[in-house]
């Protein structure tokens, strides 16, 4: 297995693998050199020095002691002086603290003020077993920026005061500001995004947090929302969700071949099937929702699985798209 290097932002997690994969190395009871260690496949790439401060991590922090005097030839060999030792011994204690906090948390479930938490202490539950090894994945961007502004803007909602936001977009590097009143975190297609009402445009507009530079606490009123974000999202896809557009059937032809994936991952929860006009060949679903950028990405995302029948307005959108990709791959 040929080794990587992982990016900086993948330190924290990869701290943790490494020391877990350190803590089963060590009960082994012929023992490793170092050089054993480091050409380990499932060890992350570090230094010596690196391994050394880990080890002395497990020592200091961990309470682990390491045999004395366990030598191959001239190469010092590393391992516990008691191969029953594991530092997992106090995780599986961690995870039964955070166990009785998700029950706790059971009873604030559906207040975005403690989701967020609770989500967390029951992907890192679910993530690590009594050994230590790894069962469960989530699909999160960790190199994602703008992830050191969770806390920042979570406890902005939660203790409701206004932040000052140093802000680029996509089209210009120039940093603008905006004063913003946060109301919520929401996770969409691996990029996150807080909802907040904008001084400077008297609305509720959504900000990714990669496109954010810096925040700054306002000391000043914060202005309370009304929004109900249990139902914001109800007529939507995505994040996007344009004030004055309205709902909209939108009537789809699905392949055969990909129907069953569609019934069993719903484009959107409006999903329904017009069965009287469906065949052996071809499903006719009906979505009602407004039409926005992430619907139109989701549609061409299933390539030629998916026709787009209704509204006229959006199949000549898509069939100008398809016409564009034509000339691009001189079909």
């Amino acid at each position: 297995m040929s080794k990587y290097q992982k990016s900086p932002m993948h330190e924290g997690q990869d701290k943790i693998a490494r020391l877990k994969r350190m803590d089963q190395l060590l009960r082994s009871p012929e023992g490793h050199t170092l050089n054993e260690i480091l050409e380990d496949e499932q060890m992350d790439n570090i230094s010596k020095r690196q391994l050394r401060v880990n080890l002395n991590e497990l020592r200091e922090k961990h309470g682990a002691e390491f045999a004395e005097n366990l030598y191959r030839g001239r190469e010092k060999l590393w391992r516990y002086k008691d191969t029953t030792f594991s530092i997992m011994q106090q995780a599986s204690l961690d995870m039964e603290i955070i166990r009785k906090s998700i029950e706790n948390l059971e009873l604030l479930k559906g207040d975005p003020r403690y989701d967020l938490l609770r989500f967390y202490l029951i992907e890192l539950e679910n993530g690590i077993s009594d050994n230590g090894s790894n069962f469960m994945s989530f699909d999160n961007n960790n190199e994602a920026k703008g992830l050191e502004f969770v806390e920042d803007i979570m406890n902005a909602i939660v203790r409701k005061y206004p932040l000052k936001m140093w802000y680029k977009t996509f089209s210009s590097d120039k940093e603008i500001t905006r004063n913003i009143h946060p109301y919520h975190l929401r996770q969409y297609n691996r990029r996150w995004y807080v909802f907040a009402y904008s001084e400077e445009h008297d609305e509720i507009h959504n900000y990714p947090l990669d496109r954010i530079v810096k925040l700054r606490h306002l000391s000043k009123p914060y202005i309370e929302s009304d929004v109900d974000f249990d139902e914001y999202f109800d007529d939507i896809v995505g994040v996007t969700n344009y004030k004055n557009a309205s709902v909209e059937k939108v009537v789809l032809k699905v392949s055969n071949k990909s129907i069953d994936y569609i019934r069993t991952k719903p484009l959107h929860w409006s999903q329904t099937e017009l069965k009287e006009y469906s065949n052996d060949n071809e499903t006719i679903i009906q979505l009602k929702l407004k039409v926005n950028t992430e619907l139109k990405m989701l549609l061409f995302s299933y390539s030629d699985a998916v026709e787009v029948l209704e509204p006229a307005w959006l199949r000549d959108f898509f069939a100008k798209r398809i016409k564009n990709m034509c000339g691009i791959y001189k079909v």
